[in-house]
């Protein structure tokens, strides 16, 4: 327990407790030991909030609360439809209220998928699973691949202003099915970006500097406070904590009630860029939230997103909401003994509430955005003691290692032996209103030191005395060095050892193919690749023009290991890739290859004419041309060696591309018959003539 503060300054000062005692009422001064600390304990050692993990579930309640985000998040969400019908599975999972972002990822049972036209191409899906979104616009229409197939989604069913995202499930085979789903529902979750808030720095309009003297500097850019069509996404700690203090589904104190000009400021703070242990490059300050508008108080989640940025919050003389992100300023104000009526004050937290060492919980993308520990920090004077373990601070809004083990440090160091005084002060305190850091000269208590303004301001009017929280605070707090501070960023837990690479198919060749248009001429693309000598793999076929457009998603025969586009433009150079995928989903390097296919403008001529003779008959065979603009074929026959003298034989042949064609020519005579074979396009063009070809009747 710490000792108290009337022995400390009986030893301090070495005065005799009557002097003591009279000094202190002849000042009007009262000090006695506190429990106080209330607000850093409270952040160290008080409620377990939600973490990140608890809202990548999909759950089923009749009536659930809403859920806003902000940053990047990983959610799950309430199940809002859940239906079957002939074989035909279908849910909506409603993620979170509000218009949200750019969607990073879509994920099945937490495993990444490919989403290509609303269909998963992983292999080992078999087409079978298909994902429908919508963001959470004011504007937006229900999900009609759902209410095609079950009536009860309505047109109606908009879920405006909520993101949502439907999940079809087709049957599959029998074979297939353990494959497909694994023994269950589709678990549905989504990383994306969420909401978008106002950045002042974007709007051409708005003061983002005003030096108080007449001289203003504005924004540049589009974005308007009226206008939320105009906003973009961002997880910049001022931003976003401005965004949920004035919107309506956070603190909802309006946006008209906010200073705008000094949240330009911090967000351009908050925007300074540091760089980690590991050389990687972040902006200081950033937030990654998730919030229930229904069980989550909202002064607990302004408080949060305070902490994760080391935050301080106060009204000015207008009303409006100001921010300071975490940082030292030197105090400009100092108060003494002159100004003190009373104060509470301890030195140090109580025995049961010192710590030594801090691990902050914070959410860590690498391991799918959940809750991670940080590295331990450690106080300076610490004594290693293996019996004791580091105690855990929750910063779940802190989207980053290096931002957590930085609260950590500075939670750490007012948790040590500094003074922490409840104080009493005259009207001179006033001038605490919109500090966040004083001086402290007190020659009664013996502190001369800074101090930080811990839980506002408060104004007794009636005797005319203002209140004050203090934090003892020094400068080097806000110093920090990554490479000797920051410790090793923890791997994810039970990590398992990463299988190797899957090779790359090898041997891809590309082919032009001829094909038929209606009466036009036309042309697609064959790839083929080696045989990998490995059984069970899948392969994923993509292609596009080389100077770039969107990836197109081919039919794959996986067992002669060939793929073929559709139609493609002529004289024009494409991309196709290939890919290999192991039933378990791995996926291997591209290969790729390039091709310029040219569609035939001229009609080919039938090949490998022959004709055999029999008894008053002959049979006579060819192959049709592969040209794209064929349209039946002709056999002409006489028994003269002159196609002058020659007549059709039959009716016009009409087979597919490349067919090899059989045609009998009955009631002949004894003797030798000639044959000749011509092809024809739709528009009445004829091929060169092929023949003749003689047969020997008998």
């Amino acid at each position: 327990m710490p000792q108290a503060i009337a022995s400390w300054l009986l030893t301090k000062l070495a005065i005799s407790a009557a002097s003591f005692l009279g000094t202190l009422i002849t000042a009007a001064v009262h000090v006695a030991v506190a429990i106080g600390l209330n607000t850093l304990v409270n952040a160290v050692f008080g409620r377990s909030g939600s973490k990140p993990s608890d809202g990548q579930q999909n759950i089923r309640v009749a009536v659930g609360s809403r859920r806003r985000h902000y940053g990047i998040g990983h959610t799950g969400g309430q199940e809002s439809f859940l239906e079957s019908a002939n074989g035909t599975l279908a849910k909506v999972v409603t993620l979170g209220t509000g218009k949200e972002g750019e969607v990073l990822e879509d994920r099945i049972n937490d495993r990444p998928v490919t989403v290509v036209n609303g269909t998963v191409i992983e292999p080992s899906y078999h087409g079978a699973i298909h994902i429908y979104r919508r963001d959470g616009d004011d504007t937006q229409s229900a999900i009609a691949e759902l209410t095609a197939k079950f009536p009860q989604w309505t047109p109606n069913h908009r879920q405006r202003g909520c993101a949502h995202a439907a999940i079809i499930c087709d049957p599959v085979k029998q074979e297939h099915f353990s494959e497909v789903f694994n023994g269950q529902i589709p678990v549905y979750t989504q990383v994306r970006k969420a909401a978008s808030v106002y950045d002042p720095r974007k709007d051409s309009t708005a003061v983002i500097y005003d030096d108080g003297q007449g001289f203003t500097v504005n924004g540049t850019g589009p974005h308007r406070l009226s206008d939320r069509s105009t906003w973009e996404w961002s997880d910049n700690w001022a931003l976003v904590t401005a965004d949920y203090f004035a919107h309506e589904d956070g603190y909802g104190a309006g946006y008209g009630n906010v200073n705008w000009t000094n949240i330009a400021v911090e967000a351009d703070r908050s925007d300074e860029l540091v760089t980690t242990v590991t050389a990687e490059t972040i902006a200081r300050w950033r937030i990654w939230a998730s919030y229930s508008l229904a069980s989550e108080e909202r002064r607990q989640v302004l408080s949060d997103m305070l902490k994760a940025g080391d935050g301080f919050c106060w009204q000015d003389a207008d009303g409006k909401f100001n921010l300071l992100s975490g940082r030292y300023e030197q105090p400009t104000v100092v108060i003494t003994d002159d100004h003190i009526l009373g104060m509470t004050a301890t030195l140090g937290p109580q025995a049961r509430h010192r710590v030594s060492a801090i691990k902050a919980l914070y959410t860590e993308a690498a391991i799918g955005y959940r809750e991670q520990e940080s590295a331990t920090v450690v106080a300076a004077d610490a004594e290693d003691d293996p019996n004791t373990d580091p105690q855990a601070v929750e910063v779940f809004f802190a989207p980053h290692h290096n931002q957590a083990v930085r609260i950590g440090k500075l939670i750490l160091a007012r948790l040590g032996d500094r003074w922490h005084i409840s104080v009493q002060l005259n009207l001179f305190g006033l001038n605490l209103l919109g500090e966040r850091f004083c001086r402290l000269e007190s020659e009664q208590l013996g502190v001369w030191a800074d101090f930080m303004v811990a839980d506002g301001v408060r104004l007794n009017l009636a005797a005319r005395t203002v209140e004050v929280t203090l934090d003892e605070i020094h400068a080097e707090d806000w110093e920090f060095d990554a490479a000797t501070e920051e410790g090793t960023p923890p791997l994810a837990p039970d990590a398992p050892v990463p299988p190797p690479p899957l090779a790359a198919p090898t041997g891809l060749a590309l082919a032009a193919v001829q094909i038929a248009l209606g009466g036009a001429t036309g042309v697609a693309i064959e790839a083929s690749w080696a045989d990998p000598s490995r059984v069970g793999l899948a392969y994923e076929a993509q292609y596009r023009p080389t100077a770039g457009g969107t990836w197109v998603s081919i039919p794959v025969d996986p067992d002669a290991r060939t793929a073929r586009t559709g139609p493609v433009d002529s004289g024009t150079e494409y991309e196709l890739r290939v890919r290999a995928r192991s039933i378990g989903g791995r996926a291997s390097a591209w290969s790729s290859s390039t091709i310029t296919p040219v569609a035939e403008t001229t009609l080919g001529a039938p090949t490998g004419l022959a004709a055999t003779g029999g008894v008053g008959e002959a049979t006579v065979t060819f192959r049709m041309p592969t040209s794209p603009n064929l349209a039946y074929a002709r056999l002409y026959g006489s028994s003269s060696n002159d196609f002058g003298t020659a007549a059709p034989v039959g009716d016009d042949i009409v087979a597919g591309l490349g067919d090899v064609v059989e045609v009998t020519d009955t009631g002949l005579s004894a003797g030798t018959e000639y044959y000749w074979a011509r092809a024809f396009d739709g528009q009445g063009g004829s091929s060169a003539l092929v023949g003749p070809a003689s047969a020997t009747i008998s």
